[in-house]
């Protein structure tokens, strides 16, 4: 992966500050900085303002519903995708099969058994 450039504000136009009838303030968008930051800041700044507004008593908006699911199915596909990646790897740390099992307990897809519950071949032989 490489560094990206960062993505001049379309809300200040660069500028880092917004008119109100109080005067200029920092632009809400980029923080007064005039350039967007990473995703995974605009991201928690939004979750923050979710939870800001549920603390105040204001109820979940359909956009913020809508988001929160686009971002539900980002990181569900991505954990899927790190899951089957991690099934291709070969290494004697078992490195890949603690990627799965990590990704798994976020994502529930298979149930989890610890290995004193499974039966042996051998016991499977006997009791036939």
């Amino acid at each position: 992966m490489s560094a990206t450039t960062p993505q001049a504000c379309n809300s200040c136009l660069g500028s880092g500050e917004t008119p109100t009838d109080y005067g200029l303030v920092d632009c809400p968008d980029c923080g007064g900085s005039g350039v967007l930051p990473h995703r995974s800041v605009l991201v928690e700044w939004r979750a923050r303002d979710i939870e800001r507004a549920l603390a105040k008593g204001a109820a979940v908006t359909p956009e913020h519903a809508r988001w929160l699911l686009a971002e539900l199915r980002s990181a569900r596909n991505a954990l899927t995708e790190i899951i089957a990646l991690a099934h291709d790897t070969e290494d004697p740390d078992a490195i890949g099969q603690k990627i799965r099992f990590t990704a798994n307990r976020a994502l529930g897809l298979y149930d989890v058994v610890p290995a004193s519950a499974v039966p042996s071949a051998g016991a499977a032989d006997s009791t036939s």
